[in-house]
């Protein structure tokens, strides 16, 4: 854990206990009810005076209020507490009962927050961190009308804009075949670098630039009859979503999990559109002028008829389109590259189901420090989009001959 200054320090706690204030006024209106537990304990008489049996008798005493092993363990300071009690407990070395212990707290949470569809939990630190978890309840039946089941984890520091959201999504199909269907979502957002994550996709973006970083990952699968191959896709888009560079590295594997040889697409700008085979001896083959492996890369990369995994759309549209900008210049001994061959729309979507979820879970969310961050990058992903729709804007303007 980062070392904070004194000084710094005392405006962490200051937030963060206004936090817990603001957050106790909105769960009450949910007519919740909780338990308070205060963790990470500084008392240094429980640390050098007492044994370890008196630490957890005490702890049993006053259950579930306190947990204090960390004051047992370590003696180090723990900084500004967030809360101060005092203790009654005894010391079995010395014979002395009921001595009063003034321990110092760092963190608080509230657990046991339960209602008919989930459970809830807050964690509030005095390094200035806060989190907030909902927990979907398994056992709540799911139906047609009502098939979803959401749960998120959440965090954010109080001195900084920085926070983190992780949302699981759990479906009821009605597929006999897949009865649910699971997507994982994640945003978060670090010294203004936004990192969100739609299952496999994983794309990075510098909201300062408007450049991003797009990745995907699929590992190989001995269980996976209909694939032996794994996949890793990287591409770099400019501000307004075209294609800057792209690759992907596809490994087919032996039944053994070994790798047998290893298809690349490069595309780029400077280099134009590279396609290679690399057998396991290292051999390397120029897709280009050889149309029959070319084709075996395509079908490795064709994604189930019925796929609706947006990450498996991204790679074979980037694949397929790689391989038509071969096609189309074939006779070229560079093949040039032409943005227009390649469609980065699925990208764009897999990022509208990420801010789609945050909003909906946003209006449910008990931290306002949470919720104003949120906002925040909110506004800055929709003032992102009104530049690009302008800047587009312009591009198809049509200047009219004077009558």
């Amino acid at each position: 854990m980062e070392t904070l200054d004194n000084e710094t320090q005392m405006i962490a706690v200051e937030k963060v206990l206004e936090e817990m204030q603001k957050a106790e006024e909105y769960v009450k209106n949910w007519n919740a009810c909780w338990y308070e537990q205060l963790l990470d304990a500084h008392c240094l008489p429980l640390h050098y005076e007492i044994g370890e049996a008196d630490v957890r008798d005490m702890e049993r005493k006053y259950e579930p209020r306190y947990r204090l092993a960390n004051a047992y363990h370590s003696g180090d300071s723990i900084g500004i507490p967030l809360a101060k009690e005092t203790l009654v407990g005894d010391n079995t070395l010395t014979g002395e009962r009921n001595i009063n212990f003034e321990c110092e707290f760092g963190r608080i949470d509230w657990f046991g927050m339960h209602s008919h569809k989930a459970t809830r939990h807050f964690s509030f630190n005095n390094n200035g961190i806060i989190e907030f978890s909902k927990s979907a309840k398994v056992g709540k039946k799911q139906t047609l009308q009502h098939p979803n089941r959401i749960s998120y984890d959440t965090s954010f520091n109080v001195l900084s804009n920085d926070f983190d959201i992780s949302i699981t999504l759990d479906q009821l199909t009605g597929d006999w075949r897949e009865k649910y269907k699971y997507d994982y979502l994640t945003i978060s957002l670090k010294d203004n670098i936004l990192t969100e994550k739609f299952n496999d996709i994983e794309i990075i973006r510098d909201l300062s630039t408007g450049i991003k970083l797009v990745r995907i990952a699929k590992k190989y699968d001995k269980k996976d009859k209909q694939s032996n191959a794994s996949v890793v896709f990287e591409a770099a888009l400019n501000p307004d979503d075209s294609l800057e560079m792209g690759a992907i590295a596809i490994n087919t594997h032996k039944g053994n999990g070994k790798v047998n040889g290893t298809y690349r697409f490069d595309v780029s700008r400077k280099k134009g559109v590279r396609a290679n085979f690399y057998s396991r001896k290292g051999i390397r083959i120029d897709l280009t002028r050889n149309p029959v492996l070319l084709s075996n890369a395509n079908t490795l990369l064709l994604p189930a008829p019925d796929s609706q995994n947006s990450g498996d759309i991204i790679v074979s549209d980037f694949a397929t389109s790689t391989q038509n900008a071969i096609a189309k210049n074939l006779s070229e001994k560079v093949i040039s590259f032409d943005n227009s061959d390649f469609n980065m729309e699925s990208v764009k979507q897999a990022e509208a189901k990420i801010v789609e979820m945050v909003k909906c879970i946003r209006g449910e969310l008990p931290l306002f420090g949470l919720v104003e961050r949120i906002d925040n990058c909110l506004d800055l992903i929709d003032k992102e989009k009104q530049l690009k729709t302008i800047s587009s804007s312009k591009t198809l303007k049509l200047e009219l001959p004077n009558n």
